[in-house]
């Protein structure tokens, strides 16, 4: 016989002392029998022996089993049932859960024990506001085998807040404070930007009417060597629309993301420190002088052949010597350019194909850098700039120029003594009929580069020796460069029948094929797609991404916005020559010289002009805007698989991929969606309010170079689908 008979625990980790009583078959008392224990179910109650005819259970979990007693052939049982009690329930978060703004919802996880601190399995918690006027969904909910039960209590609008949790015959009282974010709505004027400081309780917006449209834009704004930063904007949505609150995952189907960011010439970008650190040297070589202006050879007929020196990888003094000597042949030329040909190409190019690229710079390139870029100089006194196709697979790279090929022959053998561009014979693959489509405009490209060397020798020139050392970043210098080659496609198309420079260009313009695609028109469509490919990318940014169209679009902002690119035709052309010329500094310091404000302010500007563009907001006095392009428009024009869906500036909020894929997701709906931003990149999210009166809070966990812009645009439901 087993005393007691049964045991009934309320938590786990209980104890409880048997003993058994072992009698003959005549019921006498065998004092000295010894008695095994077994625990039918070890996993809800252990047992073990404590003496010869004494044993401890203890309640491990939930349930019922029995304790066998065995003597000899005897054997007795004790039934044991394991119900563990509530006795507390508390926020795993604390009782005290923060501030919160109105309607701002909250996970709240609760966690039920029993009195031994042991977790509660299987009971239900019921959850209750108290005060506030908040709701909670659900209203109960089973405990885990943690013990946790979890709830979404949204804020009420005033006074305290207090929620109970309620697990059989105890409850625990969770509070939380209200703060104040800043109130957006009705101040949120239509087109008109807002940039949210920083502030504990976030900001909140409130719809007018149903298809009211908001646009965050999170910008960085460091120019600074800043690593990729992980950034979260969280919103709470409330109101007619959004019935019980409740939290989402971020959206599925993002935009591709970029590989990670390069410098695309940085041997060259070395090879050119190299010459300038040693011109800076005391002892250091003179540059050729530049001879515009004196009497030229430019009628002259340059020579048929020409032989082109190239140097040696390496220091500056490999880099001087010659390593090869290849002959070019002249294919064509003007005043302007020559064009030559490796004579060893096999296939080359043929004169016809060198005679577009020497017509399209006489036309439209040099045009261009003469009004934009103060020209290019001459140290040879032909008055032309050389063109050199060979082929460069070995280097993997289109076209450079060095500037090396500024010095005597004298004090760098391997000089050129010319202003000499090498390009690529591979680019030429890229033709339909005799219209090349790339080549031409990078012609261009690489005048401007040339024109960056000139003013370099002048600006050191006026500021000593040392100055030599600095050179333009690749996201100014490259940046740059895309504007010329964009300002000489938009003079090709005007002279074929487009809109004249500084005229705001639209998707049907660009779908008038047999304009745009021309060797005069076509660099528009290349630059384009450029800014577009970084957009689309996370995290991108405009000083440490692909510099190409992360540097085309701030300058093209810059030129429509400070420059005044739409106020006369090539009306932002002053503004580029000052950057370019030798009296300002280069990079971003020049820049700050020429527009009088610090990167920041331009990054801030620069959001809201991307936020804006073509959204059909109205134009607003002083708030920054592109003139030249209507973004979605031309982003509608099928030139390329990222771009055909008119997404134009593609929000982190597309839900899908095709035109049926909506931009944004519902106000009224809480959502908090993190990824990655660049230091001085973008990340748009969209929201459109269902019906009037829906309303939300935002919040950001950003980095301190990171800014929020706000503003409400016009419904853009037929961009996207129907939500």
């Amino acid at each position: 016989m087993l005393t007691p008979e049964s045991a009934a625990f309320t938590a786990l980790g209980d104890t409880l002392g048997l003993s058994a009583e072992v009698t003959d078959q005549y019921g006498a008392a065998m004092p000295n029998a010894t008695v095994t224990w077994q625990s039918q179910a070890t996993d809800i109650a252990t047992v073990e022996s404590t003496g010869a005819r004494a044993a401890l259970v203890v309640a491990v979990a939930k349930g019922e089993t029995s304790v066998v007693a065995t003597a000899g052939a005897a054997t007795a049982s004790a039934a044991v049932a394991v119900e563990q009690v509530p006795a507390s329930v508390e926020s795993v978060a604390g009782s005290a859960l923060g501030d919160f703004a109105p309607w701002e919802a909250v996970e709240v996880v609760t966690r039920v024990q029993d009195r031994n601190g042991f977790p509660v399995f299987g009971v239900e918690v019921v959850f209750a506001v108290e005060e506030g006027a908040g709701t909670v969904d659900p209203e109960s909910s089973t405990t885990d085998s943690d013990g946790l039960a979890t709830t979404v209590w949204a804020m009420g609008t005033s006074g305290a807040q207090t929620l109970s949790a309620t697990a059989g015959p105890v409850s625990g009282r969770f509070s939380a404070t209200l703060c104040d974010p800043l109130v957006l709505e009705p101040g949120l004027e239509l087109g008109v930007p807002r940039v949210v400081e920083r502030s504990a309780c976030g900001a909140s917006v409130e719809a007018r009417e149903a298809g009211a449209y908001f646009r965050f834009t999170l910008v960085g704004t460091s120019v600074d060597d800043e690593p990729n930063a992980t950034v979260e904007l969280s919103v709470t949505g409330h109101g007619p629309s959004s019935g019980a609150p409740r939290a989402f995952a971020a959206p599925r189907d993002m935009p591709p993301v970029a590989g990670p960011s390069t410098d695309p010439h940085p041997s060259r970008q070395e090879r050119d420190r190299r010459v300038l650190s040693w011109i800076a040297r005391p002892d250091g070589p003179d540059p050729l002088p530049d001879l515009r202006g004196a009497p030229q050879r430019s009628s002259a007929e340059p020579p048929a052949k020409r032989e082109f020196t190239w140097g040696k990888p390496g220091t500056i003094e490999d880099n001087c010597t010659v390593a090869l000597s290849p002959t070019g042949i002249l294919l064509a030329h003007n005043d302007h350019i020559a064009i030559y040909a490796d004579e060893t190409l096999s296939p080359s190019i043929t004169a016809g194909e060198g005679q577009l690229l020497a017509d399209h710079y006489e036309d439209f390139g040099h045009p261009t850098i003469q009004a934009y870029f103060g020209g290019v100089g001459d140290v040879d006194g032909d008055g032309r700039i050389l063109a050199f196709v060979e082929d460069l697979n070995a280097l993997d790279i289109a076209a450079f120029v060095w500037m090396g090929d500024l010095l005597s022959k004298e004090d760098c053998p391997a000089s050129n003594e010319a202003e000499l561009m090498r390009i690529h014979v591979g680019r030429f693959n890229h033709t339909w009929g005799d219209r090349l489509y790339h080549t031409t405009g990078l012609v261009v490209h690489e005048a401007k580069h040339i024109s960056s060397h000139h003013q370099l020798v002048r600006r050191a020139g006026d500021r000593g020796q040392s100055h030599f050392a600095v050179i333009n970043p690749p996201w100014v210098e490259e940046g740059t460069a895309e504007i010329a080659r964009e300002i000489s496609a938009r003079l090709g198309w005007e002279s074929i029948g487009g809109p004249p420079p500084g005229a705001t260009v639209r998707g049907s313009d660009l779908r008038r094929q047999r304009e745009i695609w021309t060797r005069e028109a076509h660099g528009v469509l290349a630059v384009l797609e450029g800014y577009g490919r970084v957009l689309i990318s996370q995290p991108n940014s405009v000083t440490g991404h692909d510099p190409y169209g992360a540097g085309w679009g701030f300058f093209r902002f810059l030129g429509d916005w400070f420059g005044g690119a739409g106020e006369a035709r090539l009306g932002d052309s002053t503004m580029f020559a000052r950057l370019n010329g030798a009296t300002v500094s280069e990079g971003l310091d020049g820049v700050r010289e020429v527009t009088g404000r610090s990167f920041e302010e331009l990054m801030v500007a620069y959001a809201q002009a991307v936020s804006l563009a073509g959204t059909g907001s109205p134009e607003v006095a002083g708030v920054p805007r592109f003139s030249t392009y209507d973004m979605t428009g031309v982003n509608r024009y099928p030139f390329s698989t990222l771009l055909n869906d008119g997404r134009f500036p593609y929000p982190v909020t597309i839900t899908g991929s095709g035109r049926s894929a909506p931009l944004w997701l519902p106000l009224s709906e809480s959502t908090t969606i993190s990824g990655w931003i660049g230091p001085n990149g973008f990340r748009i999210h969209d929201f459109r309010a269902e019906r009037a009166g829906d309303r939300a809070t935002i919040r950001v966990d950003v980095p301190e170079h990171v800014r929020l812009v706000v503003v409400r645009i016009p419904d853009q439901m037929e961009r996207g689908g129907t939500g």
